[in-house]
């Protein structure tokens, strides 16, 4: 349906980060649900237009002239206000501690690539968070500006991976694999609870 794989088609929300570029199919499947989404979500339109450009954010974008990742990043966070700054700072220090000590899972063959294309990394144990028990890879040194040579997995830290954090506004920054904390996902609840009967007659 609508020039779809299997593989592409999905049943989930439509309005989070992964799926806003595929919102356009809403119109072209079903159009009067179509109709229903533009009248009562805000932007929904706009996504479904512009979800998969430069304006979202998305892909291609390319840096400034005269900046790194590392530096437009930096610019980007400048420009935020200090609530918004604080918050993207704080995921962003958490990331960088995360892989110089920790380190995130990785299956041998995207270790191998990171290993033949100069990056300096070590194992550090193995990791329970991956269901093949993987080993854990720590950076050393400075985190790279990207990995757009990296072609196995998007699962490694990068300044462009975070300065795809802002340009994207994922708040939560689940771009570098982070979820809601306790706190967020409790204020989510109260806030679903209060509001859970409105509009009943």
């Amino acid at each position: 349906m609508a020039g779809l794989t299997v593989d592409q088609m999905r049943v989930a929300s439509p309005f989070n980060d992964c799926a806003k570029d595929s919102l356009n199919l809403y119109r072209v499947i079903d159009p009067k649900i179509w109709v229903k989404l533009v009248g009562r979500v805000r932007g929904a339109n706009f996504t479904s237009i512009y979800g998969k450009t430069k304006a979202m954010g998305y892909k291609n974008i390319t840096l400034p002239e005269g900046h790194t990742w590392e530096s437009y990043t930096h610019f980007l966070l400048a420009t935020l206000p200090a609530r918004l700054r604080q918050n993207y700072i704080k995921k962003f220090q958490a990331s960088i501690k995360f892989w110089h000590t920790v380190g995130g899972g990785l299956d041998e063959k995207a270790i191998q690539e990171l290993l033949d294309h100069g990056y300096q990394i070590r194992r550090n144990g193995v990791s329970n968070y991956t269901v093949m028990r993987h080993s854990r890879v720590i950076f050393i040194g400075k985190i790279p500006d990207h990995t757009d040579d990296i072609k196995t997995t998007k699962d490694i830290p990068s300044w462009k991976r975070m300065c795809f954090c802002i340009l994207k506004n994922d708040h939560i920054c689940r771009t570098m694999g982070f979820g809601l904390t306790r706190e967020q996902q409790r204020n989510i609840n109260l806030l679903k609870q209060k509001y859970s009967k409105v509009g009943e007659t």
